[in-house]
C-alpha cells in the first residue's frame, strides 16, 4: 500500500526482533554503527599517550614546512614584482650621495621619486599575484588541524570540496 508500512508475517523469528530494535517508527530504520566507529567516537579510537605526542610533534612540523613554504613564495613573488621599483631606489640613492658622476642632483631626485611612486601600484600587483598563487595551489588546505593526533585517522588527508578564501 501506498505510505502505509504492513507487517503482514505473524511468526516474528529473533532475526527480526534484532532488526526491530533499530526501526524508529513511521518506516524508519536507523543502521547501527559501523565496526570501525564502534570503539571510540565518530572520528575513530583515540591514539595512545606516546602515539599522540609523536603524532602531534608530525603534524607541527607538517605545518612548519607549509607554514615556511607559503613564506618562501611570498618573499619570492614580492622580490621578483619590487625589483624595478628598487632598482630604481638602488640608482637614484647612488648617484645622488655623489659616488657616481653620471647624472646631476635633479635627475637623481627624480629616479627616487620614481622608484617610491612606483613602489606602492607594485605593492598590489605582488600581494594579487600572491593571493592568486596561494589559492592556485592551495597551500593553506595543508595546514592540518592538531585535533588529529588523537584519533586514528588519515593524517593527510584533504577534503575536495572545501571553499576557502585568501
Amino acid at each position: 500500500m501506498c505510505g502505509v508500512d504492513v507487517d503482514l508475517d505473524d511468526g516474528a523469528s529473533a532475526e527480526d526482533e534484532k532488526e526491530e530494535e533499530f526501526w524508529m517508527g513511521d518506516g524508519v530504520k536507523m543502521l547501527p554503527p559501523p565496526v570501525a566507529h564502534s570503539e571510540g567516537s565518530a572520528w575513530g579510537s583515540r591514539r595512545g599517550r606516546w602515539g599522540c605526542l609523536a603524532c602531534g610533534a608530525a603534524l607541527i612540523l607538517w605545518n612548519v614546512f607549509v607554514v615556511s613554504a607559503s613564506l618562501l613564495l611570498l618573499v619570492v613573488v614580492f622580490a621578483v614584482v619590487l625589483l624595478p621599483a628598487a632598482l630604481l631606489l638602488y640608482a637614484g640613492f647612488l648617484c645622488h650621495s655623489r659616488i657616481c658622476h653620471f647624472l646631476d642632483d635633479n635627475s637623481c631626485s627624480a629616479l627616487i621619486i620614481l622608484g617610491f611612486v612606483m613602489m606602492s601600484p607594485l605593492v598590489v600587483v605582488a600581494a594579487a599575484v600572491f593571493c592568486g598563487l596561494m589559492r592556485r595551489f592551495r597551500l593553506l588546505l595543508f595546514i592540518q588541524p592538531l585535533m588529529r593526533a588523537r584519533y586514528r585517522v588519515k593524517l593527510l588527508d584533504w577534503a575536495g570540496s572545501v571553499h576557502a578564501w585568501v
